[in-house]
């Protein structure tokens, strides 16, 4: 849901999606002097509550040593931003957000008599409608788990580990659980094809669905290499049935994490229903550990495509085979104008014509693009961002630092963020911050999204298994969404792509700054004059870039 509130020179722009709801602010000229940032009031019309929202930061004048513990009244110490998102939000919930620009000074802040504006919003229920998008929590390295947990899961008794896992979950794994479920009676038929497949919750729900007279199929990755052996011990450790099981031993990486549910008629037909897909692996690190997404989409035409690849996964096709297999059934052509809807990708392929169209949708958006890329940058797009860096703001999430990465530092419209933790060690009022565990390869960043100026009427939605690499094209098993011209996925991927991105680029710019020989404490106050507002409104700087995007050029707006 998107909604702009103009009133008394101060400007709300909303942008929500399940658990975040994203803001642009803007004040106008007369407005902006002596602001000293911005108060943000949320009522909750659902479960009938309201409050000032908080955060980290404080005037060093009021409170000049911060409890890593505590989070500060923004009605007391007001966001110094012009975009800010509160990730706090509930699915499905009508929320009233009134945002007070604060002024006067630290000690004796005051309001400006008019000058406020409130936007009504509601979260959108990823369990109703076509597309039900579920991102997991995915930064157990957070001031948030440590104020609650303290310890990696693995460290904690069982009932705070149960508890830690839900948390980090986020509805993910529920999600998966429940799509899984709904193969109930001998009604119903699964087709799943997997990678990684451990979770011990996951393989009882396959299980269950079998015992209560499901038609069940797995094809899983089972190579003789370590994620074959995994698998392998969890299968039998679950003690599944194998009837249920295909092995897949032909690929070089079945790199699918996909379930198609269908109904089944008495004469064994199978109607394809719905499909779920994304990036999320059937494991304890791909569900609790890092960042990752799971998309059900509730559409017979897509489950039947990718019911039909399934049925050719199942035959352990060679190489070869399966990229004729895919390159006739699942053609893609770059050039093509893509329709609004939803289209499915399907690898590997002949050649690298789906490569070559998301590093020019990624490169040349008309005002903005974000990716995530677990395996860094690979030469197409590092190319588009060269060829149009200066066009466009370019937004990269990263697990790792990528091999160029001062380049892009030192261009104002490409933003990078790349998985960090942060703590005592970079900035001294932060409690200490750890990860799961869980994930030895990929700690941060496990998701594969695109999206091309998802603030538009006419948003390009990329997700799915493939990292955006040649091996994700042309080798391994892999399959792709393509979701155009629906604004209502978009606002759930750019919520949570900001949430996510935020939260590592603060850590990583704390951690490069020490590295600098910076004091990156210096930073965490807010400043006690105006003089924060001057990178929003000068010069060609991303903070004055990212302020007019947010605030004004989001498109399709509901009534105010």
């Amino acid at each position: 849901m998107r909604k702009r509130v103009a009133k008394s020179g101060m400007t709300v722009q909303a942008v929500s999606g399940n658990h975040a709801v994203f803001f642009g602010f803007d004040l106008s000229e007369e407005a902006r002097p002596g602001c000293l940032g911005f108060a943000v009031h949320r009522t909750d019309h659902t479960e009938n509550e309201q409050y000032w929202l908080a955060g980290f930061k404080t005037f060093k004048s009021v409170v000049p040593l911060p409890d890593p513990n505590t989070i500060y009244s923004a009605r007391d110490h007001p966001m110094q931003t012009f975009y800010w998102g509160d990730y706090t939000a509930k699915p499905a919930h009508d929320y009233t957000y009134r945002v007070v620009p604060r002024y006067g000074d630290p000690k004796n802040l005051v309001d400006r008599t008019g000058v406020d504006a409130s936007v009504d919003v509601s979260t959108s229920d990823p369990a109703q409608g076509t597309h039900g998008v579920y991102f997991n929590r995915g930064v157990a390295a957070s001031q948030a788990y440590a104020r609650r947990f303290g310890l990696a899961p693995d460290e904690l008794p069982a009932d705070k580990r149960k508890d830690a896992l839900a948390w980090l979950s986020r509805g993910l794994a529920e999600a998966i659980v429940g799509f899984i479920g709904q193969a109930s009676s001998s009604d119903f038929a699964l087709r799943a094809a997997v990678y990684e497949f451990t979770q011990p919750d996951v393989l009882r729900a396959f299980d269950n669905a079998h015992w209560q007279g499901a038609d069940v199929k797995v094809v899983y990755h089972a190579r003789d290499d370590s994620e074959g052996d995994r698998n392998r011990s969890a299968i039998a450790r679950a003690e599944l049935d194998h009837e249920m099981l295909i092995k897949r031993t032909n690929a070089n990486i079945a790199h699918n994490k996909f379930i198609v549910l269908c109904t089944k008629d008495g004469a064994g037909e199978l109607t394809p229903v719905s499909v779920w897909t994304g990036s999320t692996n059937f494991s304890e690190g791909g569900i609790y550990g890092h960042s990752n997404v799971g998309h059900a989409v509730r559409d017979a035409d897509v489950a039947r495509e990718y019911l039909a690849f399934w049925s050719e996964l199942a035959t352990d096709p060679k190489l070869d085979a399966l990229r004729d297999w895919s390159s006739t059934n699942s053609p893609f052509d770059p050039h093509a104008a893509v329709p609004n809807g939803v289209r499915t990708v399907f690898s590997p392929r002949h050649g690298l014509a789906p490569l070559a169209w998301y590093a020019d949708q990624f490169g040349a958006p008309a005002k903005s693009a974000f990716i995530t890329l677990a395996f860094g940058m690979t030469s197409a797009l590092e190319n588009a961002l060269r060829a149009h860096g200066e066009d466009a703001l370019h937004y990269v999430m990263l697990d790792k630092p990528d091999n160029h990465q001062d380049d892009w530092a030192v261009t104002p419209k490409v933003l990078v963020a790349v998985g960090a933790a942060g703590g005592p060690s970079a900035l001294s009022r932060w409690a200490e911050e750890q990860l799961t565990g869980f994930n030895s390869f990929v700690p941060y960043l496990h998701t594969k999204v695109l999206l091309s100026d998802p603030l538009s009427a006419t948003p390009t939605v990329v997700s799915g298994s493939a990292n955006y690499s040649p091996n994700s094209t042309n080798v391994n098993d892999e399959n792709m969404l393509v979701i155009t011209g629906a604004p209502e996925v978009a606002d759930v991927y750019f919520t949570e792509f900001a949430r996510i991105f935020n939260h590592f680029y603060a850590r990583y710019w704390a951690a490069r700054l020490l590295t600098a020989g910076s004091d990156a404490d210096s930073r965490a106050f807010l400043d006690e004059t105006d003089a924060w507002q001057t990178p929003y409104f000068t010069g060609g700087g991303p903070k004055r870039l990212q302020r007019i995007l947010y605030s004004t050029q989001v498109e399709g707006n509901a009534p105010a």
